[in-house]
């Protein structure tokens, strides 16, 4: 007998997210962070406020603050609730490292060394994902007539920190990008001969941070030989184990995310492509997106999207090819931002009719389509979103094989469930959506969508 059933849409072979919407605003809006729940804040224009533009509803909120430019630094970002934006505003002393309560509606500076450049302080770059604490730069001791800078955390428990630079000595600078999930991962960069290289630094239990280290090419090769240090590090995942960065002459200009077990990855190059920058990694490692500048003076940017199965490809080409969307006469530039849940994508690119910029969210949630099938096993989980663990619920008192793998197809863990009952555990399994595959002995087959939350 034949049933038509809601099931989720899924491909093994091939990367199938599939984009509920592909969401444009006509402005020259830089987007500089994109929520969970698909917010995105950015700004119009340098030094001026900042604003949160809501795709689904078709607003924008001016929420103040100083965005970049006219010699302020800062970028706003959201925690992983959304509750809490990172950036800059003004203090009593200037422009100042702070922290936007969207509960409040208020913008809360966070701290400096106290040195002055120009009006301004210190900065705010990123934010953990639980919104307690904030990180950036801070003019650090300008008295012998040299202005160079600090990379600093502020937590709401521990106060303001100076993470200090390796070279202060010679008054080279440092700065913090972004952190993870608690805030005991911190990343940026070093100065030393011009060009930025990798920062790392790593919080203990006292809530102090240790001195900075680099990322290497080659653990075999020395840490102090420029050419094995990795570019600067832009982005780190909730979980603190894969780090994102700047390709440079290092690595051959290729965008690159690194763990410490796996090392150094490189993501690939692009024709027409110069150097590659990374803005957003998942938990597993599994998904990465940025862009290339263009061989023309940075012109034009070429985005990609690069997962483990399928390796580096071109954004606007994945968007119209692999999920058979239409984006014309709209062309995508960067991807400058991914959620921390991995569910949303936001950047900029140019209306090719009209000549101008636009700013676009892509959603990657996927959605439920009405398939028809002849045979299907009969089983309801609940809860579904769970946070620990979840019941599978069996019509039959039969054998069933059980598969959860992530939204690429690969495989998570396996087990088998000889009742009409069976429990799911989150245990080492990371946040996300997931794909929980049910066979039989008989061959047939059922998929339906997990959330772990």
């Amino acid at each position: 007998m034949k049933k038509l059933l809601l099931t989720f849409t899924f491909c093994l072979t091939t990367l199938n997210f599939i984009f509920a919407q592909f969401n444009v605003l006509n402005a020259s809006f830089q987007p500089t962070g994109v929520s969970n729940t698909g917010l995105v804040v950015g700004y119009e224009m340098q030094g001026g406020p900042y604003k949160i533009w809501n795709p689904d509803s078709s607003s924008i909120l001016n929420i103040g603050g100083l965005a970049p430019g006219l010699g302020i630094g800062g970028q706003a970002h959201f925690s992983d609730s959304g509750t809490y934006i990172s950036g800059t505003s003004f203090g009593i002393l200037g422009a100042e490292m702070s922290r936007y309560s969207v509960a409040t509606n208020q913008w809360s500076v966070v701290g400096s060394l106290g040195f002055d450049v120009d009006s301004t302080v210190s900065g705010g770059f990123g934010i953990s994902g639980d919104g307690n604490t904030v990180v950036g730069l801070t003019w650090a001791d300008t008295t012998g007539g040299l202005a160079y800078a600090h990379a600093a955390a502020w937590n709401q428990t521990n106060g303001f920190k100076d993470l200090g630079s390796l070279y202060d000595s010679i008054a080279k600078s440092t700065r913090a990008n972004a952190a993870s999930y608690d805030g005991s991962v911190v990343v940026g960069w070093q100065d030393f001969n011009g060009p930025w290289k990798s920062a790392v630094w790593r919080k203990d239990s006292l809530g102090n941070y240790s001195k900075n280290s680099y990322l290497l090419v080659s653990n075999a090769g020395s840490a102090t030989d420029e050419f094995n240090q990795l570019g600067e590090c832009s982005t780190v995942s909730p979980n603190g184990v894969w780090i994102g960065g700047y390709g440079d002459y290092a690595n051959n200009g290729e965008p690159w995310i690194w763990s410490n077990a796996t090392g150094l990855i490189n993501l690939g190059t692009m024709p027409n492509g110069s150097s590659g920058f990374v803005s957003g990694v998942n938990d597993s490692g599994t998904v990465a997106v940025g862009w290339f500048d263009g061989q023309f003076f940075g012109d034009p940017q070429i985005p990609f999207i690069w997962t483990a199965a399928n390796g580096l490809q071109e954004l606007n080409a994945y968007i119209n090819s692999t999920l058979g969307l239409t984006t014309a006469p709209y062309v995508v530039y960067a991807a400058n931002c991914l959620s921390t849940n991995g569910k949303y994508i936001a950047g900029y690119g140019i209306d090719t009719v009209n000549f101008v910029f636009f700013t676009y969210r892509l959603s990657t949630s996927a959605p439920l389509k009405i398939k028809e099938v002849s045979e299907t096993i009969d089983f309801s989980v609940y809860p579904n979103p769970f946070t620990h663990s979840a019941t599978l619920d069996f019509a039959t008192d039969e054998w069933h094989n059980v598969k959860v793998m992530d939204v690429f197809g690969k495989e998570i863990k396996s087990f088998i469930i000889t009742g009409k009952k069976g429990i799911i555990e989150k245990r080492d399994i990371p946040l996300g959506i997931y794909i929980l595959q049910v066979s039989d002995r008989n061959k047939n087959q059922t998929n339906k969508k997990i959330s772990i939350q």
